[in-house]
């Protein structure tokens, strides 16, 4: 599963209702951003929008990094992964807990900072007045 420059893969064992989610729908991580894509918020967007797409026939999910979660699980990924950038393209402050004083890796709070000052300098770039 791929989606514009979004250099991340998953895979649907559709007979076993098994996804493979690769570095995306982690319990433990915020999304990583490709931000040398053009539009890396909306690219993660359009991504979650194909897992919502296969949600349906998933009994499990298989994330590259954090546990394994049940078909329900997959669906909390999705909107926790969605809430987390749809914060990023208002530019407003994320409530997420995987960045915030209980983050469950300490450099992950490091991470969303880059990524935040990262866009904002995207945002200067576009902004030609």
């Amino acid at each position: 599963m791929c989606s514009g420059t979004l250099t991340s893969a998953a895979l649907l064992i559709e007979g076993a209702g098994v996804l493979v989610s690769g570095d995306m729908l982690s319990d433990i991580l915020m999304p990583f951003l490709d931000l040398e894509a053009a539009d890396p918020l909306n690219d993660y967007l359009k991504a979650l929008r194909l897992f919502d797409s296969v949600a349906d026939d998933v009994v499990a999910i298989v994330p590259g990094h954090g546990s394994v979660g049940s078909a329900g699980q997959l669906r909390e990924r999705i909107a926790q992964d969605r809430a987390y950038v749809q914060a990023l393209l208002d530019d407003r402050e994320t409530d997420d807990p995987r960045v915030g004083p209980s983050a469950p890796l300490e450099w992950l709070a490091d991470v969303h900072g880059w990524q935040v000052q990262r866009l904002a300098e995207k945002r200067r770039s576009w902004d030609f007045s």
